[in-house]
């Protein structure tokens, strides 16, 4: 045990009585802090990228270096200076922050709950990163915390820098159960996301996280945005059961509390998800019903993915005249090559469905313009190769290569598109003779069918 004047210092706690002087506080209180210091020493080195050794070298051993990092011991003051000092860190050693710690700590979840509620996490963005710096949040361990999981949910939002969260992983072991949940859930999507785990150790993570969320202390608010990510990923991994369930309980919370842009979204994963399962009619009803809104609301972003699904339940149901009118009013509202590119695709099919080649050759050349050279749109190459084989090459043992290599590269992250085009692929080795190698991509298609029901 160190001492501080006449009171203990525990190993991961200071205790300090304040005082009327040196800028302590005038209410001669005694706070009891968990003090942050190693945990942000270990984040400042680990974003410099700096070895252990080389922080500690003349200051201190690289083993009580480690021990101060992981929160095993509390070093002298003069030891911090010099840590500080290597990694260029203004820290307030001699200043207690403890009664600012629960405010703090407010306006940090306050802009959290603001940006998710409203989807504007660009604009409350720049708000929290200011608290990179506050004082207040570099000397306690709870407000560090707070803000890193914070910055790792803002960055998993489009656009958002993911580095926030391998930043929580280096300091994971110091995590309570609410924000281990909060972590695991992040981490799901990153693993979604970047195709970092395969789909059994991701949904095995996202099981984990949906029995321990109801009986945790996370507030409504969080667990009906945790609950559509939830959704969001069942979906994506075509459990569709699930994606409904999650996004039901979600849309509970967002309609009792009128957050309108989570309304539309919860309505379109809802009917996304009764389309994969062949339920049209539901799914048209909940589209309709994430239409009112938006018109009500005046949210005019959303119209264009609106019109997109609302085409695909009219082409799944035969009637190709409306849904080209649906995705061409799609194509037309949406902003950003890649929303555009899924139009693309839409109209591709419906006019092959009408076998107007005219229209593919031309829906094709705009497809590959709006594409360009961007290398996060590589997916479009796939699905733009099989049209070429077949309506413009018009060439089988090019089209099955073609279906090959995209079934390979879907195969990894989107069941939907393995599905479509292994089915495709089956029917036409078929045609070829090849039917051993037809059965095992129809059997696949039949294993992922499964999995839907």
């Amino acid at each position: 045990m160190l001492f501080c004047g006449e009171f203990p210092v525990c190993v991961t706690k200071r205790l300090i009585f304040f005082k009327k002087t040196n800028h302590f506080s005038s209410k001669g209180l005694l706070f009891d802090m968990e003090y942050n210091f190693g945990n942000l020493i270990k984040v400042e080195r680990m974003r410099k990228n700096m070895k252990q050794s080389v922080l500690a070298r003349g200051i201190c051993s690289i083993s009580y270096l480690s021990k101060i990092e992981n929160n095993q011991t509390t070093p002298s003051d003069e030891v911090l200076e010099l840590i500080f000092e290597r990694l260029e860190l203004e820290v307030p050693l001699y200043y207690d922050f403890s009664e600012k710690v629960d405010q703090t700590k407010k306006e940090i979840r306050d802009i959290l709950k603001e940006a998710l509620l409203s989807r504007q996490e660009d604009k409350y963005f720049k708000r929290i990163e200011k608290f990179k710096t506050n004082p207040v949040v570099l000397q306690s361990k709870e407000l560090y915390i707070t803000l890193l999981i914070t910055l790792a949910r803002f960055g998993l939002t489009p656009g958002g820098n993911v580095q926030y969260l391998i930043e929580v992983g280096w300091i994971k072991d110091q995590l309570n159960k609410d924000n281990r949940l909060r972590y695991d859930l992040l981490q799901c999507l990153y693993m979604f996301l970047y195709q970092s785990a395969d789909r059994e150790t991701t949904v095995s993570l996202l099981e984990n996280v949906g029995k321990e969320l109801a009986d945790s202390s996370i507030p409504d608010w969080e667990k009906a945005d945790m609950r559509y990510v939830m959704g969001a990923l069942y979906h994506r991994f075509t459990d569709y059961s699930q994606a409904i369930d999650y996004v039901k309980l979600a849309l509970e919370y967002f309609q009792e509390n009128f957050c309108l842009e989570r309304i539309i979204e919860s309505h379109m994963i809802i009917g996304l998800s009764f389309k994969r399962r062949k339920r049209y009619t539901i799914a048209l009803e909940h589209y309709e019903k994430a239409a009112k809104v938006a018109d009500k609301a005046k949210l005019n972003d959303y119209y264009g993915m609106l019109y997109n699904n609302m085409g695909d339940i009219y082409f799944l149901i035969g009637d190709q005249e409306k849904a080209q009118k649906y995705f061409l009013d799609s194509f037309k509202v949406k902003e950003g090559a890649k929303s555009k590119l899924y139009s693309v695709m839409s109209l591709l099919e419906v006019n092959a469905a009408k076998n107007n080649i005219e229209g593919i050759m031309e829906w094709l050349a705009i497809g590959y313009e709006l594409k360009g050279d961007q290398d996060d749109l590589v997916e479009f190459n796939y699905h733009f190769d099989i049209y070429v084989s077949k309506y413009k090459k018009i060439d089988q043992n090019e089209l099955i290569q073609s279906l090959k290599r995209a079934v390979n590269y879907f195969e990894a992250y989107d069941e939907y598109y393995t599905h479509k085009y292994a089915l495709w692929l089956s029917r036409e080795l078929r045609s070829t003779g090849k039917y051993k190698l037809a059965t095992e991509y129809y059997e696949k298609t039949i294993s992922m069918m499964s999995r839907w029901e």
